[in-house]
């Protein structure tokens, strides 16, 4: 069970402290711990560390034991040095399981002090940089999930990327965000801390500070958190929505922009659940110069439910619309242009809707705008406007096949106006290269990215490589596409 939201808190560098959070009572753990995996070909890196080093005797050895799941020979063991850092095994088989755990032995007798939780991980083949990686059958942070998902990614002023993910799975906690590091422009990663209660979540910057916009669990509470440091440490975070839940519906997000416009931000946010049949949208906002973690600071605007009345929305299916974005359209206004749900209905796929947000009246309501041809509409995508092309820019999952779910294809898209979308080029396509793995257990998705320079850089809730399936993803990958404007700079 969730604390209640006065007794949330947020921050736990240590494993121990965040299973006695989540568990509410004394974890099994030895303070050994593996905090990331990154596989790749015929290798895997990690991140450890002994969180009780200090406490233990001396002269104690450590050492990473890996041995082929369910194998009955000796481990092959690598030596570690000091009480933490990275390492990386060479020399495995791709596509094969192995366990991994990181044990500390008495130099003088032999004798095992402790040993991490066994981790599991499958090299072999993926784009992009590896930052994270939870095998399917991985049960470490099982009180929150075993899935990487929504991922959300941000520059500090050093220049320091900081990206995240939380930990799904359908009708488990989902209570978990993971926050890495990268110093090289994201060719290495590197654990920082973890923040509990915490799901679907963004980061963003705002006056010299960091903050993560997230709910608590799925449909639980609306929360934001502040870090002064770069995500080392975090305030206790402010309840800006008090949370529902599945049956009864409650704030649903996902790392999806915040916009500043007309002195303040804005950032779309719906009530309701699956289970109830859809959500309703909705925008909440403050002032640009407020105190972000005072919840008088923020207005919660009305829920507006999805209308089947309204002109040009699809017939038939299960029609619905959830994570929006706050754009500025080309002439001042706000809109929340957000993934439609029209599996099952006619069209099929092809289409987003636009609703309308009058910015001088944050207490009211958004009002239907119109329905647009939109790839990807299906998955969630992330759009954002880019003054050096004068045009909108969204990374999609479009559609090649009867599967209108597929989220194998991963595709640049740009348009003048939010209404005229095309379609520049595809940065990943394993639909059509002869990957082994269908659209039904590969998937890169919920993508969300920054414009840095010429380039564009991205973070991807990725399955691939003997993911649970397409959806239940089991990689949070980092990628950069180079010169993304093309000839439009």
């Amino acid at each position: 069970m969730l604390p209640v939201a006065s007794e949330l808190s947020w921050g736990f560098k240590n494993t121990k402290a965040l299973y006695r959070a989540a568990q509410n009572s004394e974890p099994a753990v030895s303070g050994l711990t593996v905090t990331r995996l990154a596989p790749g070909e015929g290798r895997v890196e990690l991140d450890w560390a002994d969180e009780e080093a200090a406490a233990r005797p001396s002269g104690l050895a450590y050492s990473a034991e890996i041995y082929k799941d369910g194998a009955s020979t000796e481990p092959d063991t690598i030596p570690l040095e000091g009480t933490s850092g990275t390492i990386a095994a060479e020399g495995l088989e791709n596509g094969t399981d192995y366990r991994i755990r990181i044990v500390a032995v008495n130099k003088a007798t032999g004798e095992r002090v402790a040993e991490s939780f066994e981790r599991l991980v499958r090299p072999g083949h993926v784009p992009g940089t590896v930052i994270n990686y939870i095998h399917p059958n991985d049960y470490t942070y099982g009180f929150s999930g075993r899935s990487p998902a929504s991922p959300s990614i941000v520059r500090l002023p050093d220049r320091t990327l900081l990206a995240s993910h939380d930990v799904y799975w359908g009708n488990e906690g989902q209570n978990l965000t993971i926050l890495f590091r990268s110093r090289d422009e994201g060719s290495t990663w590197s654990f920082v801390t973890y923040l509990y209660p915490c799901f679907w979540g963004k980061l963003f910057l705002h006056n010299g500070s960091l903050y993560m916009l997230a709910t608590s669990t799925e449909y639980g509470a609306l929360l934001i958190g502040r870090s002064d440091d770069g995500g080392e440490t975090w305030s206790k975070p402010t309840v800006l929505i008090e949370g529902g839940s599945r049956e009864a519906g409650g704030p649903h997000k996902a790392p999806m922009p915040v916009t500043l416009h007309n002195g303040r931000l804005w950032t779309a946010v719906e009530y309701g659940s699956w289970k109830l049949g859809g959500h309703a949208a909705g925008v909440v906002s403050a002032p640009a110069d407020a105190d972000l973690l005072d919840p008088a600071s923020w207005t919660v605007a009305p829920f507006l439910p999805y209308d089947t009345n309204w002109p040009g929305t699809i017939s038939g299916g299960r029609p619905s619309v959830l994570e929006g974005n706050m754009v500025v359209t080309p002439d001042g206004k706000l809109v929340n242009v957000l993934r439609y749900n029209t599996k099952g209905g006619t069209p099929e796929y092809g289409v987003a809707i636009m609703l309308n947000k009058d910015a001088d009246r944050p207490e009211a309501p958004l009002a239907f705008g119109k329905v647009i041809r939109f790839e990807g509409n299906n998955s969630k995508f992330s759009i954002y406007y880019d003054p050096v092309s004068g045009k909108y820019w969204s990374l999609v999952n479009r559609v090649t096949s009867p599967n209108v779910s597929q989220r194998n294809i991963l595709t640049l898209v740009s348009s003048p106006d939010l209404e005229n979308w095309k379609i520049e080029r595809d940065i990943l396509d394993y639909e059509h290269n002869g990957w082994p793995e269908d659209n039904t257990k590969v998937g890169f998705q919920y993508v969300d990215w920054i414009f840095d320079g010429d380039d564009l850089l991205f973070v991807s809730r990725t399955a691939i490589n003997g993911a649970y399936n397409y959806h239940n993803a089991n990689h949070l990958t980092f990628h950069r596409i180079e010169q993304f404007r093309g000839s439009f700079a």
